[in-house]
Protein backbone atom coordinates (compact mmCIF):
# COMPACT_ATOMS: atom_id res chain seq x y z
CA UNK A 1 0.00 0.00 0.00
CA UNK A 2 1.25 3.51 -0.89
CA UNK A 3 1.90 6.26 1.45
CA UNK A 4 -0.99 8.14 -0.30
CA UNK A 5 -3.31 5.19 0.44
CA UNK A 6 -2.57 4.99 4.27
CA UNK A 7 -2.63 9.16 4.57
CA UNK A 8 -6.46 8.25 3.14
CA UNK A 9 -7.32 6.15 5.64
CA UNK A 10 -5.84 8.15 8.36
CA UNK A 11 -7.16 11.22 7.12
CA UNK A 12 -10.44 8.96 7.61
CA UNK A 13 -10.24 7.73 10.86
CA UNK A 14 -9.25 11.15 12.22
CA UNK A 15 -11.92 12.62 10.84
CA UNK A 16 -9.24 15.51 10.59
CA UNK A 17 -7.70 16.04 7.55
CA UNK A 18 -5.06 18.41 9.48
CA UNK A 19 -4.09 15.59 11.99
CA UNK A 20 -3.22 12.82 9.25
CA UNK A 21 -0.81 15.15 7.00
CA UNK A 22 0.53 15.95 10.56
CA UNK A 23 1.38 12.78 11.03
CA UNK A 24 3.31 12.28 7.83
CA UNK A 25 4.80 15.65 8.30
CA UNK A 26 6.34 14.80 11.56
CA UNK A 27 6.68 11.21 11.85
CA UNK A 28 8.59 8.78 9.08
CA UNK A 29 5.51 6.87 7.24
CA UNK A 30 7.10 6.72 4.13
CA UNK A 31 10.02 4.49 5.68
CA UNK A 32 8.11 2.46 7.78
CA UNK A 33 5.92 1.44 4.66
CA UNK A 34 8.80 0.97 2.40
CA UNK A 35 9.69 -1.55 5.32
CA UNK A 36 6.57 -3.12 5.80
CA UNK A 37 6.50 -3.54 1.79
CA UNK A 38 10.28 -4.77 1.25
CA UNK A 39 11.34 -6.16 4.34
CA UNK A 40 15.43 -6.36 4.50
CA UNK A 41 15.96 -4.43 1.12
CA UNK A 42 14.73 -0.98 2.73
CA UNK A 43 18.06 -1.48 5.10
CA UNK A 44 19.83 -0.04 1.98
CA UNK A 45 19.35 3.23 0.82
CA UNK A 46 18.41 1.80 -2.75
CA UNK A 47 14.80 2.18 -4.29
CA UNK A 48 15.28 -1.17 -6.24
CA UNK A 49 17.91 -3.60 -6.16
CA UNK A 50 18.93 -3.57 -9.61
CA UNK A 51 20.19 0.17 -8.96
CA UNK A 52 23.10 -1.10 -7.04
CA UNK A 53 26.59 -0.07 -8.83
CA UNK A 54 24.29 3.39 -10.45
CA UNK A 55 24.18 5.54 -7.05
CA UNK A 56 27.01 7.15 -5.01
CA UNK A 57 25.96 7.57 -1.59
CA UNK A 58 27.15 8.76 1.37
CA UNK A 59 26.23 10.16 4.98
CA UNK A 60 22.74 12.47 5.78
CA UNK A 61 24.12 14.96 7.48
CA UNK A 62 21.51 17.82 6.98
CA UNK A 63 18.15 17.94 9.03
CA UNK A 64 14.92 18.94 7.64
CA UNK A 65 13.69 20.61 11.06
CA UNK A 66 14.43 21.86 13.84
CA UNK A 67 13.73 20.25 17.58
CA UNK A 68 13.01 22.30 20.73
CA UNK A 69 14.92 19.81 23.07
CA UNK A 70 17.56 17.38 22.29
CA UNK A 71 16.91 13.64 20.69
CA UNK A 72 18.22 10.47 20.24
CA UNK A 73 19.60 12.02 16.71
CA UNK A 74 22.04 13.69 19.17
CA UNK A 75 23.58 10.16 19.76
CA UNK A 76 25.97 8.65 17.03
CA UNK A 77 27.10 4.94 17.87
CA UNK A 78 30.60 5.00 17.52
CA UNK A 79 32.58 1.47 16.45
CA UNK A 80 36.23 0.75 17.83
CA UNK A 81 39.19 -0.37 15.92
CA UNK A 82 40.08 -3.11 18.23
CA UNK A 83 37.28 -5.24 18.69
CA UNK A 84 38.57 -7.66 21.53
CA UNK A 85 34.44 -9.74 21.95
CA UNK A 86 35.25 -10.05 17.63
CA UNK A 87 38.28 -11.74 18.55
CA UNK A 88 36.83 -13.96 21.28
CA UNK A 89 33.61 -14.63 18.86
CA UNK A 90 35.89 -15.76 16.26
CA UNK A 91 37.80 -18.43 18.45
CA UNK A 92 34.69 -19.99 19.02
CA UNK A 93 33.34 -19.94 15.23
CA UNK A 94 36.67 -20.93 13.75
CA UNK A 95 35.78 -18.57 11.37
CA UNK A 96 35.60 -14.55 11.01
CA UNK A 97 32.40 -13.40 12.44
CA UNK A 98 29.63 -12.12 10.46
CA UNK A 99 26.65 -9.24 11.63
CA UNK A 100 24.52 -12.27 11.42
CA UNK A 101 26.46 -14.03 14.26
CA UNK A 102 24.55 -11.34 16.81
CA UNK A 103 22.55 -12.61 19.50
CA UNK A 104 19.45 -10.61 19.63
CA UNK A 105 17.45 -12.54 21.66
CA UNK A 106 17.28 -11.35 25.34
CA UNK A 107 15.54 -11.73 28.82
CA UNK A 108 13.20 -8.62 29.57
CA UNK A 109 10.19 -8.39 32.11
CA UNK A 110 9.97 -12.00 33.15
CA UNK A 111 9.92 -12.55 29.28
CA UNK A 112 12.09 -13.68 26.64
CA UNK A 113 12.36 -12.25 23.25
CA UNK A 114 13.31 -12.84 20.21
CA UNK A 115 14.39 -9.08 19.78
CA UNK A 116 15.08 -6.22 22.32
CA UNK A 117 11.63 -5.05 21.24
CA UNK A 118 8.33 -4.92 22.77
CA UNK A 119 5.07 -3.80 21.47
CA UNK A 120 3.88 -0.71 23.56
CA UNK A 121 0.52 -1.20 25.55
CA UNK A 122 -2.09 0.49 23.11
CA UNK A 123 -5.53 0.88 24.11
CA UNK A 124 -8.79 1.64 22.37
CA UNK A 125 -8.45 4.12 20.06
CA UNK A 126 -10.17 2.80 16.71
CA UNK A 127 -7.18 3.59 14.60
CA UNK A 128 -5.18 1.13 16.31
CA UNK A 129 -7.74 -1.36 17.62
CA UNK A 130 -8.93 -1.94 14.39
CA UNK A 131 -5.18 -3.53 12.99
CA UNK A 132 -4.49 -4.86 16.76
CA UNK A 133 -5.09 -8.21 15.27
CA UNK A 134 -2.31 -7.84 12.77
CA UNK A 135 0.02 -6.88 14.61
CA UNK A 136 -0.64 -9.47 17.53
CA UNK A 137 0.19 -12.08 15.28
CA UNK A 138 3.03 -10.87 13.61
CA UNK A 139 4.46 -10.31 16.92
CA UNK A 140 3.65 -13.66 18.73
CA UNK A 141 5.14 -15.42 15.72
CA UNK A 142 8.22 -13.18 15.82
CA UNK A 143 8.19 -13.61 19.81
CA UNK A 144 8.32 -10.66 21.34
CA UNK A 145 6.35 -9.12 24.17
CA UNK A 146 2.99 -7.38 23.29
CA UNK A 147 1.16 -5.08 25.74
CA UNK A 148 -2.60 -4.46 25.27
CA UNK A 149 -3.40 -1.14 26.55
CA UNK A 150 -6.44 -0.06 29.17
CA UNK A 151 -10.01 0.49 27.76
CA UNK A 152 -10.18 -1.79 25.47
CA UNK A 153 -12.28 -4.34 27.52
CA UNK A 154 -14.72 -1.36 28.75
CA UNK A 155 -15.04 0.48 25.42
CA UNK A 156 -15.24 -2.75 23.06
CA UNK A 157 -16.16 -5.71 24.96
CA UNK A 158 -14.33 -8.11 26.83
CA UNK A 159 -15.16 -11.36 24.87
CA UNK A 160 -18.01 -10.03 22.46
CA UNK A 161 -17.58 -7.40 20.16
CA UNK A 162 -20.00 -4.53 20.84
CA UNK A 163 -19.08 -3.18 17.10
CA UNK A 164 -18.04 -5.43 14.50
CA UNK A 165 -15.41 -3.63 12.88
CA UNK A 166 -13.48 -3.64 16.54
CA UNK A 167 -11.78 -6.62 17.81
CA UNK A 168 -12.63 -6.75 21.52
CA UNK A 169 -10.61 -7.34 24.40
CA UNK A 170 -10.58 -10.93 24.29
CA UNK A 171 -9.57 -11.40 20.69
CA UNK A 172 -6.42 -9.57 20.98
CA UNK A 173 -5.31 -11.27 24.07
CA UNK A 174 -6.13 -14.84 22.07
CA UNK A 175 -5.07 -14.05 18.95
CA UNK A 176 -1.01 -13.41 20.44
CA UNK A 177 -1.45 -16.12 22.43
CA UNK A 178 -2.52 -18.59 20.63
CA UNK A 179 0.17 -17.83 17.48
CA UNK A 180 2.87 -18.14 20.14
CA UNK A 181 5.30 -20.66 19.04
CA UNK A 182 6.76 -23.11 21.24
CA UNK A 183 9.96 -21.88 21.71
CA UNK A 184 9.16 -19.89 25.39
CA UNK A 185 9.22 -16.72 23.94
CA UNK A 186 7.04 -13.65 23.95
CA UNK A 187 4.59 -12.68 26.61
CA UNK A 188 1.72 -10.62 26.93
CA UNK A 189 1.02 -7.64 29.60
CA UNK A 190 -2.25 -6.41 30.22
CA UNK A 191 -3.34 -2.76 31.67
CA UNK A 192 -6.08 -1.79 33.85
CA UNK A 193 -7.99 1.69 33.60
CA UNK A 194 -9.59 2.75 36.82
CA UNK A 195 -13.00 2.59 34.72
CA UNK A 196 -11.74 -1.07 33.48
CA UNK A 197 -11.11 -1.63 37.46
CA UNK A 198 -14.81 -1.54 38.28
CA UNK A 199 -15.58 -4.34 35.77
CA UNK A 200 -12.86 -6.09 37.90
CA UNK A 201 -10.27 -6.60 34.69
CA UNK A 202 -7.60 -8.00 35.91
CA UNK A 203 -9.87 -10.66 37.94
CA UNK A 204 -11.39 -11.79 35.05
CA UNK A 205 -8.43 -12.11 32.98
CA UNK A 206 -6.39 -14.22 35.87
CA UNK A 207 -9.61 -16.35 36.26
CA UNK A 208 -10.56 -16.82 32.43
CA UNK A 209 -9.88 -20.50 31.92
CA UNK A 210 -8.67 -20.00 28.19
CA UNK A 211 -5.87 -17.73 29.71
CA UNK A 212 -5.01 -20.11 32.97
CA UNK A 213 -3.02 -22.30 30.62
CA UNK A 214 -0.43 -18.92 29.53
CA UNK A 215 -0.86 -17.66 33.14
CA UNK A 216 0.74 -21.61 34.29
CA UNK A 217 3.56 -21.03 31.46
CA UNK A 218 4.37 -17.36 32.90
CA UNK A 219 3.29 -15.66 29.86
CA UNK A 220 0.81 -13.33 30.98
CA UNK A 221 1.58 -9.88 32.97
CA UNK A 222 -0.50 -6.85 34.04
CA UNK A 223 0.74 -3.34 33.70
CA UNK A 224 -0.04 -0.86 36.15
CA UNK A 225 -0.21 2.55 34.40
CA UNK A 226 1.18 5.92 35.92
CA UNK A 227 0.95 7.28 32.88
CA UNK A 228 2.17 7.80 28.96
CA UNK A 229 4.99 9.85 27.27
CA UNK A 230 2.17 12.45 25.38
CA UNK A 231 0.47 13.26 28.44
CA UNK A 232 1.51 12.73 31.77
CA UNK A 233 -0.81 13.18 34.89
CA UNK A 234 -3.82 12.74 32.51
CA UNK A 235 -6.26 9.64 31.95
CA UNK A 236 -7.11 8.37 28.54
CA UNK A 237 -8.74 11.06 26.08
CA UNK A 238 -10.60 9.83 22.69
CA UNK A 239 -13.53 11.17 20.90
CA UNK A 240 -16.75 9.19 20.55
CA UNK A 241 -19.86 8.61 18.59
CA UNK A 242 -23.12 9.09 20.67
CA UNK A 243 -24.26 5.34 20.43
CA UNK A 244 -20.86 4.25 21.95
CA UNK A 245 -21.15 7.47 24.50
CA UNK A 246 -24.85 6.28 25.76
CA UNK A 247 -23.15 2.47 26.89
CA UNK A 248 -20.44 4.35 28.62
CA UNK A 249 -21.89 7.02 29.90
CA UNK A 250 -22.40 5.57 33.54
CA UNK A 251 -18.25 4.40 33.28
CA UNK A 252 -16.66 8.19 32.12
CA UNK A 253 -17.08 11.16 32.06
CA UNK A 254 -18.08 13.03 29.02
CA UNK A 255 -18.10 16.88 28.23
CA UNK A 256 -22.41 16.09 27.84
CA UNK A 257 -24.50 13.82 28.70
CA UNK A 258 -25.02 11.66 25.21
CA UNK A 259 -28.65 10.56 26.98
CA UNK A 260 -30.04 14.09 26.95
CA UNK A 261 -27.59 16.21 24.74
CA UNK A 262 -27.58 15.24 20.95
CA UNK A 263 -24.27 15.91 18.99
CA UNK A 264 -21.93 14.23 16.23
CA UNK A 265 -18.80 13.80 19.03
CA UNK A 266 -18.48 13.64 22.79
CA UNK A 267 -15.11 14.10 24.40
CA UNK A 268 -14.45 10.49 26.67
CA UNK A 269 -12.25 11.70 29.66
CA UNK A 270 -10.44 8.84 31.94
CA UNK A 271 -9.38 9.06 35.29
CA UNK A 272 -5.11 9.52 35.71
CA UNK A 273 -5.57 7.28 38.94
CA UNK A 274 -4.04 8.62 42.70
CA UNK A 275 -0.51 7.95 43.63
CA UNK A 276 1.74 8.80 46.61
CA UNK A 277 4.29 6.33 47.35
CA UNK A 278 2.30 4.14 50.19
CA UNK A 279 -0.62 3.72 47.78
CA UNK A 280 1.82 2.67 44.42
CA UNK A 281 3.70 0.37 47.52
CA UNK A 282 0.77 -1.04 48.44
CA UNK A 283 -0.93 -1.72 45.34
CA UNK A 284 2.35 -3.57 43.82
CA UNK A 285 2.45 -5.50 46.86
CA UNK A 286 -1.71 -6.45 46.22
CA UNK A 287 -0.84 -7.46 42.61
CA UNK A 288 1.99 -9.83 44.27
CA UNK A 289 -0.32 -11.81 46.25
CA UNK A 290 -3.75 -11.64 44.00
CA UNK A 291 -2.17 -12.73 40.88
CA UNK A 292 1.40 -14.68 42.02
CA UNK A 293 1.52 -16.17 38.78
CA UNK A 294 1.49 -12.68 36.04
CA UNK A 295 4.39 -10.39 35.77
CA UNK A 296 4.22 -6.77 36.78
CA UNK A 297 5.10 -4.44 34.91
CA UNK A 298 4.68 -0.88 35.70
CA UNK A 299 4.60 1.70 32.87
CA UNK A 300 6.27 5.28 33.85
CA UNK A 301 5.11 8.48 31.91
CA UNK A 302 8.05 11.17 31.77
CA UNK A 303 7.45 12.65 35.16
CA UNK A 304 10.43 14.28 37.23
CA UNK A 305 10.48 12.47 40.07
CA UNK A 306 11.36 9.15 38.05
CA UNK A 307 14.43 7.88 40.17
CA UNK A 308 12.24 7.82 43.37
CA UNK A 309 9.25 5.83 41.62
CA UNK A 310 11.84 3.59 39.62
CA UNK A 311 13.66 2.95 43.14
CA UNK A 312 10.31 1.83 44.85
CA UNK A 313 9.71 -0.06 42.44
CA UNK A 314 12.85 -2.03 42.34
CA UNK A 315 12.73 -2.65 46.36
CA UNK A 316 9.16 -4.25 45.21
CA UNK A 317 10.85 -6.54 42.75
CA UNK A 318 8.67 -5.68 39.97
CA UNK A 319 9.19 -7.60 36.91
CA UNK A 320 10.15 -4.39 33.84
CA UNK A 321 9.72 -0.38 34.63
CA UNK A 322 8.85 1.08 31.16
CA UNK A 323 9.99 4.73 30.91
CA UNK A 324 7.99 6.73 28.03
CA UNK A 325 9.38 9.71 27.19
CA UNK A 326 7.25 12.89 26.00
CA UNK A 327 8.08 11.91 22.43
CA UNK A 328 5.86 8.63 22.70
CA UNK A 329 2.61 8.28 20.35
CA UNK A 330 -0.92 8.74 20.89
CA UNK A 331 -4.36 8.20 19.66
CA UNK A 332 -5.83 11.74 21.18
CA UNK A 333 -4.06 14.11 23.85
CA UNK A 334 -4.99 18.09 24.00
CA UNK A 335 -2.24 19.96 21.77
CA UNK A 336 -0.55 21.96 25.21
CA UNK A 337 0.18 18.62 26.40
CA UNK A 338 1.94 17.73 23.53
CA UNK A 339 3.78 20.70 23.28
CA UNK A 340 4.86 21.59 26.91
CA UNK A 341 4.32 18.19 29.38
CA UNK A 342 6.83 16.34 30.07
CA UNK A 343 10.20 15.24 30.52
CA UNK A 344 12.03 14.18 26.38
CA UNK A 345 13.22 10.55 26.43
CA UNK A 346 17.03 11.54 26.29
CA UNK A 347 16.79 12.98 29.57
CA UNK A 348 15.11 10.41 30.95
CA UNK A 349 18.04 8.08 29.37
CA UNK A 350 20.23 9.62 30.80
CA UNK A 351 18.53 8.72 34.60
CA UNK A 352 17.94 5.14 32.84
CA UNK A 353 21.68 4.58 32.68
CA UNK A 354 22.19 5.83 36.04
CA UNK A 355 19.52 3.70 37.68
CA UNK A 356 19.91 0.12 35.80
CA UNK A 357 23.65 0.27 37.63
CA UNK A 358 21.78 1.01 41.02
CA UNK A 359 18.90 -1.11 40.71
CA UNK A 360 17.93 -4.66 40.07
CA UNK A 361 14.85 -4.09 37.65
CA UNK A 362 14.64 -4.32 33.47
CA UNK A 363 13.90 -1.35 32.11
CA UNK A 364 11.77 -1.03 28.65
CA UNK A 365 12.24 2.89 26.67
CA UNK A 366 9.78 4.10 24.50
CA UNK A 367 9.42 7.74 22.58
CA UNK A 368 8.96 8.24 19.17
CA UNK A 369 11.89 4.94 18.56
CA UNK A 370 11.49 3.87 14.90
CA UNK A 371 14.94 1.99 13.71
CA UNK A 372 17.59 -0.26 15.07
CA UNK A 373 19.74 2.55 15.34
CA UNK A 374 17.00 3.81 18.28
CA UNK A 375 16.92 0.40 19.75
CA UNK A 376 20.98 0.11 19.82
CA UNK A 377 21.07 3.52 21.51
CA UNK A 378 18.37 2.81 24.26
CA UNK A 379 20.13 -0.49 24.87
CA UNK A 380 23.60 1.46 25.50
CA UNK A 381 21.87 3.52 27.99
CA UNK A 382 21.09 0.42 30.24
CA UNK A 383 17.47 -0.08 28.76
CA UNK A 384 16.74 -3.86 28.54
CA UNK A 385 14.47 -3.18 25.74
CA UNK A 386 12.99 -0.67 23.57
CA UNK A 387 9.26 -0.06 23.51
CA UNK A 388 7.46 0.46 19.74
CA UNK A 389 4.07 1.95 19.22
CA UNK A 390 3.43 3.60 15.88
CA UNK A 391 5.91 1.61 13.70
CA UNK A 392 3.24 -1.17 14.17
CA UNK A 393 0.42 1.03 13.42
CA UNK A 394 1.53 2.17 10.08
CA UNK A 395 3.05 -1.06 8.93
CA UNK A 396 0.18 -3.04 9.62
CA UNK A 397 -2.00 -0.71 7.57
CA UNK A 398 0.46 -0.63 4.70
CA UNK A 399 0.57 -4.44 4.27
CA UNK A 400 -1.27 -6.37 7.25
CA UNK A 401 1.00 -9.22 9.41
CA UNK A 402 3.54 -9.14 6.28
CA UNK A 403 3.97 -5.85 6.79
CA UNK A 404 4.48 -6.26 10.31
CA UNK A 405 6.70 -9.36 10.52
CA UNK A 406 8.95 -7.56 7.57
CA UNK A 407 9.38 -4.39 10.14
CA UNK A 408 10.75 -6.17 12.19
CA UNK A 409 12.61 -8.40 10.16
CA UNK A 410 14.45 -4.53 9.29
CA UNK A 411 14.84 -3.99 12.87
CA UNK A 412 16.75 -7.22 13.91
CA UNK A 413 19.33 -6.74 10.63
CA UNK A 414 19.84 -3.23 11.66
CA UNK A 415 20.58 -3.87 15.33
CA UNK A 416 22.43 -7.02 14.58
CA UNK A 417 24.56 -4.30 11.81
CA UNK A 418 25.22 -1.93 14.72
CA UNK A 419 25.80 -4.55 17.23
CA UNK A 420 28.65 -6.25 15.39
CA UNK A 421 29.89 -3.09 14.23
CA UNK A 422 31.07 -1.66 17.64
CA UNK A 423 32.46 -5.52 18.24
CA UNK A 424 29.50 -7.21 20.11
CA UNK A 425 28.06 -10.25 19.14
CA UNK A 426 25.24 -10.12 21.87
CA UNK A 427 22.95 -6.99 22.35
CA UNK A 428 23.49 -7.58 26.05
CA UNK A 429 26.84 -6.59 25.53
CA UNK A 430 25.60 -2.92 24.82
CA UNK A 431 27.09 -0.07 26.70
CA UNK A 432 27.30 3.86 27.33
CA UNK A 433 30.76 3.20 25.74
CA UNK A 434 29.44 2.57 22.46
CA UNK A 435 27.98 6.17 21.89
CA UNK A 436 28.94 9.82 21.81
CA UNK A 437 26.80 13.18 22.18
CA UNK A 438 27.21 15.47 19.05
CA UNK A 439 27.79 18.07 21.90
CA UNK A 440 29.63 19.02 25.21
CA UNK A 441 27.05 20.02 26.90
CA UNK A 442 24.43 17.01 25.90
CA UNK A 443 27.76 14.78 26.80
CA UNK A 444 28.17 16.22 30.26
CA UNK A 445 24.13 16.24 31.01
CA UNK A 446 23.76 12.87 30.52
CA UNK A 447 27.28 11.17 31.98
CA UNK A 448 28.91 10.00 28.54
CA UNK A 449 31.26 10.91 26.09
CA UNK A 450 31.05 13.35 22.94
CA UNK A 451 32.00 12.74 20.03
CA UNK A 452 34.90 15.16 20.90
CA UNK A 453 36.46 13.32 23.39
Amino acid sequence: MKASNILSILTKLARNPRAARSLFQQYPVTELVEKAEKGRQSVFPLSELDEFGKALLGAPIYTSHLTRYDTLEKILITPPLYTPLRLRKMEELMREPLFTDVDTSCRVGGFMSSLPVAVASMGSTPVYNKVSLDVAKASAEAGIPMGVGENVATVWGYSERVKPSQPCFKERVMTYLENLKDDGKGGVYIQQSVEDAYDELWNRVYSDPDITPYLDKGLVGFEIKLGQGAKPGLGGETLIERELAIKLADKYVFDADPRNVQKKLYERHSAPGTYTEEILRSMIRIMRNNYPRARIWVKMGPYRDIEDVARLCSQEKVDAFWVDGKEGGTGLSPVTALKDLGLPLLALLGKIMKLSRETNMDYVASGRLVDGADVVKVLCFGARAAGLGRPFVVTAYAAGVEGVKKYLETIKMEVQLLTSAVGKYSVASLGPEDIRATGRDVAEALGIKSIYD
